[in-house]
């Protein structure tokens, strides 16, 4: 008996944690480097853990997203070649002590603030908040060196434009080339759908485990709440929830949501995303979280749209979608967003489903006129050369 005490304290104390931070606002002045110090107690090796440092509600646009060993590309384009993780003092292990600091430079008076240090693992996760003071940066001794800087700044300017003057017409032929490559190979508006539908999968409700108050179509297409159900709770019905019939275990897969019928208002509740298969009954809006095997983006009506993190984060999307685009990248940790109609990447929220099996997660709320629709969206005729075209373009960041 004692032995199974002590093997259960152990798994207990590796795998929860705490995310530590000073109790004083750090204070740095513009355009200097500064360290946000950031720790997990008890301490222990954080290099397979996902660390995100985010501003405010920006959970899905990090300042930095670490995963999977190493910085992703995920990120807010004013931190771009500003931020890295670094030690809090000259004493620490770094990562493999815990130590999940952020160094941010060339500071801004934008940068004062609240900074978020989130830390998660396969089943604990915390956060702790940073407050960032910003002062001016301090007066020179020497009264010269600004005319100096000024001076050098001048000279360095006439000399960029006497080489752009002199190499005017090489740099006129360039551009022009450059511009009638865009016009044959630029997709209109933010996203290629066309590439993101060669991932797409025909997905089904199965009508096991669907809850009683909701009607399902024959072709197990379509959902919607039955017309005499009567909801008396508070907030979203999360109980209303039907789940795909396909499952994952690896690759990409993608499927679209009609959310509007004709001459009809778009839908104002619904959640879409995925779910770890039998993760399928709960009413607890505080149990439906990532760690738990949750992952959606929910439209609660007047109270706005937001992902399901921890905190939940809520979103400004507007327009709100008439037809929703999904990608799961399995393999990556992925769950991507997308606006159809207006051809946008909404947002992506990271995680990892190594070793779970996937299933697609629907809700279609209560009240509104048009049901929840599972659209068949067959994949584009593949071309003789294979393309590698990003899902993205490269004028947007996901």
């Amino acid at each position: 008996m004692l032995s199974i005490i002590i093997i259960a304290l152990l798994i207990e104390t590796s795998v929860s944690f705490t995310v530590v931070v000073p109790r004083d606002q750090t204070v740095a002045h513009v355009g200097s480097t500064v360290t946000l110090p950031c720790w997990i107690s008890p301490p222990e090796n954080a290099e397979a853990l996902e660390i995100r440092w985010y501003r405010h509600d920006q959970f899905s646009n990090p300042v930095l997203y670490y995963q999977h060993g190493k910085i992703q590309d995920l990120q807010d384009e004013s931190y771009r070649n500003r931020t890295s993780l670094t030690l809090r003092s000259d004493q620490s292990g770094g990562l493999k002590d815990g130590d999940v600091s952020l160094r941010l430079e060339k500071l801004t008076v934008q940068d004062e603030g609240v900074f978020h240090c989130y830390v998660s693992g396969d089943s604990a996760y915390d956060s702790s908040k940073v407050v960032l003071k910003i002062t001016d940066p301090p007066v020179s001794s020497d009264p010269w060196k600004p005319l100096f800087f000024t001076l050098l700044i001048c000279a360095l300017l006439g000399l960029v434009g006497l080489i752009l003057y002199k190499y005017r017409h090489k740099l006129t032929a360039v551009r022009d080339t450059n511009i009638e490559e865009l016009k044959k190979d630029t997709v209109v508006g933010d996203v290629n759908i066309e590439e993101l539908r060669k991932h797409a999968d025909q997905i089904s409700i199965v009508r096991e485990h669907l809850h009683p108050d909701l009607r399902v179509s024959k072709d197990c297409k379509i959902v919607r709440d039955v017309r005499d159900y009567n909801y008396t709770g508070e907030g979203f019905p999360y109980e209303l929830c039907a789940f795909g019939a396909q499952r994952f275990t690896s690759g990409r897969h993608y499927w679209e949501v009609s959310l509007a019928r004709e001459d009809t208002p778009p839908k104002n509740y619904w959640l879409i995303g995925v779910v770890k298969h039998g993760s399928f009954r709960s009413k607890d809006k505080s149990a439906l979280t990532p760690s738990n095997g949750f992952w959606f983006l929910c439209s609660d009506g007047p109270n706005g749209l937001y992902i399901n993190s921890d905190p939940p984060v809520k979103l400004s999307l507007t327009p709100r979608p008439e037809r929703l685009g999904v990608l799961l990248d399995y393999d990556d940790g992925q769950l991507s967003f997308y606006n159809v109609k207006e051809r946008k990447h909404l947002l992506t929220m990271s995680t990892r489903f190594t070793g779970s099996v996937i299933v697609p997660l629907f809700n279609p709320g209560v009240g509104d006129e048009s049901p929840l629709k599972i659209l068949d969206c067959p994949k584009p005729v593949e071309s003789p050369v294979e393309s590698s075209q990003p899902l993205l373009n490269n004028s947007s960041e996901a």
